[in-house]
């Protein structure tokens, strides 16, 4: 039955019934018109800004969405990592299973393998680990992960999903910090878009993008916010700035 159906749904049979629906009704087929944009606005946003502009922007749109922000350089980031699980009282950490060089690039290898005073859970790229994967993220009071990129237009960082770093990843814990590297700070939606596009050409691979800005924010009918229903109550962008 699967064959069969395989076989009847091809691009020439459709084409071959709607030609036929189409004689049936007395009327041409629909014709879909090539796609214009009606101005450039998207191309145009932000587009005035000087890097050290973009990042001001950024930071002010990302803490308008009650993201906090810092910008901490690679050799930096090991000693304020240590100070932020004190200053939230973390006692279970949850990591990304990436590998050394990752860690490395960042100057955290040996801070990733050995974190001060929590008890460390790494996410598992084993797919027979996803309830254990679960569980970890729902039980951790940090996790600290890799982001893409930072759109200064809304202040919204971006995540791939992947074996190491899932989506429960970023939602489940009850504080997020992402770790985001200063190149990847770019204008709008779309240029984050159209870097994930050509990677995708180049054949990288991933189930999801997440785009995240700042913690789980929900309002009800009578606008009262509540934070930390749907993901974390707490987001924290890291801009590493020498990445």
């Amino acid at each position: 039955m699967t064959d069969l159906l395989a076989q009847a749904n091809t691009k020439a049979n459709r084409e071959k019934f709607l030609n036929h629906l189409a004689q049936q009704a007395g009327r041409d087929r629909h014709q879909v018109q090539p796609f214009e944009p009606l101005n450039d606005l998207p191309d145009q946003v932000l587009a005035n800004q000087a890097p050290q502009a973009l990042l001001a922007t950024a930071k002010q749109n990302s803490e308008a969405v009650a993201a906090k922000v810092y910008l901490k350089t690679s050799d930096e980031l090991a000693s304020f990592l240590d100070e932020y699980l004190q200053t939230i009282q973390a006692q279970t950490l949850l990591l990304p299973g990436v590998g050394e060089a990752q860690w490395g690039a960042y100057h955290l290898a040996d801070w990733a393998d050995h974190p001060q005073g929590v008890t460390t859970t790494v996410w598992s790229p084993d797919p027979a680990d996803r309830a254990q994967n679960a569980q970890a993220a729902d039980q951790a009071d940090l996790a600290v992960g890799f982001a893409d990129y930072l759109i200064a237009n809304t202040g919204t960082i971006t995540v791939v999903t992947t074996p190491a770093q899932g989506r429960a990843f970023n939602y489940l814990p009850e504080h997020y910090l992402a770790l985001v590297p200063q190149s990847g700070l770019v204008r709008s939606t779309r240029q984050a878009v159209e870097k994930y596009e050509a990677a995708l050409a180049d054949g990288f691979q991933t189930s999801a993008i997440n785009f995240i800005s700042g913690p789980s924010n929900s309002g009800d009918i009578e606008m009262e916010l509540v934070v930390g229903v749907h993901g974390p109550v707490d987001c924290a962008y890291v801009i590493v700035t020498d990445r």
